[in-house]
């Protein structure tokens, strides 16, 4: 993967925190985990760190594991704090003791592994007896999306497998874990044709960058409006391009 970390590419990353394909998603998530002083939250596929300082914030000890030196570099430089610890470290040889955990997030990263029970075992293993693990996933289970667009998805993002709630809540029970609740979002055909128009986004070439950053801008603000009514009027309960889960360890 490439890790140039020109102005262009950070501006890219920190538009995505402002995607709407990522908004309800991340919010979601956050208002889930509940953050609470003292507890120690491990969050695999960090980033840059922007969600963990908001987790700290909320006075809990977050641990961020990624693969992305340069991402992990940002996160340090950004986002270090006394509540904030951020390792190199990949998650399907996750080297923390067990029970070390209150709390695990992830932030769509699950379907970019290629031994993702692995990981749900090692999620397991360093959560505490009850403690939760709270993800999203890609799933693209809209049944209006094309192999050929799920193809396409892997191809662009790197994605080694897609989601609906029985293939997780599968994983999940093989690992020593329990789906608790779940929530697809992004579920209806106007929502689509938004992500749809974001993938062009994505595939435009590095020459015409600052179109792709007005595009997220456009998205992140026009884009968001028309994605929340049509969700609010006419949302599927059974299919969505992201699947929002949380477990608990059993």
């Amino acid at each position: 993967m490439n890790e140039t970390t020109t102005p262009m590419v950070s501006m890219m990353e920190t538009l995505s925190h402002w995607h709407f394909r990522r908004i309800e998603e991340c919010s979601t998530l956050l208002q889930w985990l509940d953050p609470q002083p003292g507890e120690r939250v491990l969050d695999i596929g960090c980033g840059d760190g922007y969600y963990d300082a908001r987790i700290a914030a909320r006075g809990a000890h977050v641990v961020g594991v990624d693969i992305h030196e340069k991402r992990l570099a940002k996160a340090q430089r950004k986002h270090r704090s006394e509540r904030t610890d951020y390792q190199f470290m990949d998650a399907e040889e996750l080297g923390f003791e067990r029970d070390s955990f209150d709390k695990v997030i992830s932030f769509c990263v699950i379907e970019h592994f290629r031994n993702e029970d692995r990981v749900l075992e090692h999620v397991n293993r360093v959560l505490r007896p009850g403690g939760r693990l709270f993800l999203s996933a890609d799933s693209l289970s809209n049944p209006e999306v094309t192999d050929a667009e799920r193809e396409a998805h892997r191809r662009r993002y790197a994605v080694n497998n897609f989601y609906t709630v029985d293939h997780l809540r599968e994983k999940l029970g093989r690992a020593g874990l329990e789906l608790e609740r779940y929530h697809y979002i992004l579920t209806t055909p106007l929502t689509l044709a938004l992500a749809r128009l974001s993938w062009k986004l994505d595939d435009l070439p590095p020459f015409l960058m600052p179109l792709h950053g007005i595009g997220y801008a456009a998205l992140g603000t026009l884009g968001k409006i028309i994605s929340d009514f049509a969700e609010d009027h006419a949302r599927r309960p059974d299919s969505g391009l992201t699947l929002l889960a949380e477990a608990r360890r059993i």
